[in-house]
């Protein structure tokens, strides 16, 4: 500081671009408060890197005061000066906190801002070039023992910084306290985890799409973390449309939820991960383009895709694949399945929780196998041909029993079920006759078998339709395209070889007094033998 005051000096030139003279030689003579900018340096255990200055009691943040430059730029001056650590070895990151602090603290009004600061791999102490004239020695300090060696005015400041760290925000204080805020700001600056989107886009192969970004160079499934503004879908549509150039028509369903803990300076986030497809082979096709961000995409089983992807990615998608299977939701704690999630939860874990009581039953509930139920009519003209019906979506060519799922939910059984979708299906007010069967359908490694779940479907006799009746079918347009009459000898053209065997001994059950049929997948129960108890150790 001069001795004296004397006259103001004389203003610097300034490009014409910049700002006009007159207003440069005001700006030069304009009182202005101090400026500092201090650096919040963790090591790979989290723990804060401090100063001992000479020149002042107490610890301290690297950094200092800023001379006629910009705050980042100071705070790279600055540690480079007192620590020996370039910015080759140290990169400045987000502005975590701005302190303003009122003229009585120092003699002067002073803006201390405190940023995030990244060494990586952060030095040892002995690596450090201590400016001896003003830092006396360093330590690397964790988090509670860093506060209790500054001094109080700071102390308050970096608190404010560390919660910052940890949230979304950057606080705005008054000499280290929170500075007035309305309840929209206080909401806005709230710590929250990130959110981010990831997809499980399958083809028609059902293959699954991978991606590898030029940031980090590992396969990962498409996706990126939601702006501010965002809802997780639009954040999904946004990441397909920028990574891939794909714009689906319709965003699937949510297939996992992923919580993952923070580990510092990170936050903890939360990913959502949706279905998407699948897609046409021509989108398929468009996609193995890529631009931009990722520089390689590449379709590949999910077995093949959940080997590729690293710890956790790998996981949800594992995860979410059965989810999409089973019709459910994962639920995931850094990739790893929690207990209660109603998929991905093995039986040996499931078995070990249950025998020791260790569940909820809700929690039972939620990971206790699902299944699918449902009902079919079993009509044949006065010939013993069988009515049978062909879906109006999906390929041509497929043909099944008049029928469809149990609105258990609204209390239907399975006998209501299937007089309601013969007069949904046929246009038919049907007398339902006695139970022909049942049949259990495991699940196969398709998904599309079935959704990757079991079934039990409840075969019921429609009975014997006369030629009146069957002109009086009516089908719905929007379910179904067709029917006609196949006789019993002709089921295996029409069906698929269980379905044509389901059908077989339900109309052999129809003509004798043994009663209703025990079958699975199509066959006897009686016949299978060992077969009817494909898991080791069941009797």
């Amino acid at each position: 500081m001069a001795s004296s005051p004397g006259p103001s000096p004389e203003p610097e030139p300034v490009p014409a671009t910049a700002v006009p003279p007159q207003a440069a030689a005001y700006l030069a003579r304009h009182p202005a408060p101090l400026a500092a900018a201090d650096a919040l340096i963790r090591d790979g255990e989290g723990r804060l890197l401090l100063v001992d200055p000479t020149y002042k009691p107490g610890w301290d943040l690297p950094g200092g005061m800023l001379d006629d430059e910009v705050p980042h730029e100071a705070l790279e001056r600055e540690v480079r000066e007192e620590l020996g650590l370039g910015t080759d070895r140290l990169r400045v990151g987000r502005l975590l906190a701005v302190d303003a602090l009122p003229r009585e603290a120092y003699g002067r009004s002073l803006l201390a801002f405190v940023y995030a600061a990244h060494a990586d791999p952060a030095p040892g102490i002995g690596e450090l070039a201590l400016q001896s004239a003003e830092i006396r020695a360093a330590a690397w300090v964790a988090e509670d023992e860093a506060l209790e060696r500054l001094p109080e005015r700071l102390r308050r400041r970096v608190t404010a910084a560390l919660a910052a760290e940890r949230g979304a925000h950057t606080a705005w204080l008054h000499d280290g306290h929170p500075a007035p805020a309305d309840g929209r700001d206080r909401r806005a600056m709230l710590p929250a985890p990130a959110m981010a989107v990831a997809a499980v886009v399958t083809d028609q192969a059902g293959r699954v799409l991978v991606v590898r970004r030029t940031r980090r160079g590992s396969w990962d499934l498409p996706g990126g973390t939601a702006h501010a503004q965002e809802t997780p879908e639009q954040a999904a549509v946004r990441a397909l449309a920028g990574e891939l150039g794909l714009v689906p028509p319709e965003l699937g369903r949510l297939l996992a939820v992923d919580s993952v803990p923070a580990r510092l300076p990170d936050r903890a986030a939360a990913v959502h991960v949706f279905h998407v497809g699948p897609l046409s082979p021509e989108q398929a096709a468009a996609v193995l383009r890529p631009d931009g961000g990722v520089t390689a995409a590449e379709w590949l089983t999910p077995r093949e895709a959940a080997a590729r992807l690293p710890h956790p990615a790998g996981q949800r998608l594992r995860h979410g694949v059965e989810a999409l299977a089973a019709g459910s939701i994962a639920h995931l704690a850094g990739g790893e399945v929690r207990t209660g999630s109603p998929v991905g939860v093995s039986a040996e874990r499931r078995t070990e929780e249950e025998s020791v009581c260790a569940l909820s039953m809700p929690e039972l509930i939620a990971q206790r196998p699902k299944l699918l139920v449902g009902a079919a009519v079993i009509c044949t003209d006065e010939s013993g041909r069988v009515l049978v019906v062909e879906p109006a979506y999906g390929p041509g060519g497929r043909w099944q029993l008049p029928g469809g799922g149990i609105d258990s939910d609204v209390g239907e059984t399975p006998r209501q079920a299937a007089a309601r979708e013969a007069r949904e299906e046929l246009g038919l007010p049907l007398r339902i006759g006695p139970l022909l069967g049942t049949d259990w359908t495991t699940p196969g490694p398709d998904p599309s078998h079935t959704q990757g779940l079991a079934r039990i479907t409840y075969l019921y006799d429609g009975g014997v339709l006369d030629a009146e009746t069957l002109a009086a079918v009516e089908l719905p347009p929007a379910e179904l395209s067709s029917w006609r009459l196949v006789a019993p000898e002709g089921l295996d053209e029409v069906f698929v070889p269980r379905i044509a065997g389901r059908v077989r001994c339900c109309l052999s059950a129809r003509g004798s007094d043994g009663g209703a049929v025990d079958l699975v997948d199509g066959r006897p129960y009686c016949e299978l033998g060992q077969q009817a108890h494909p898991v080791e150790g069941l009797t």
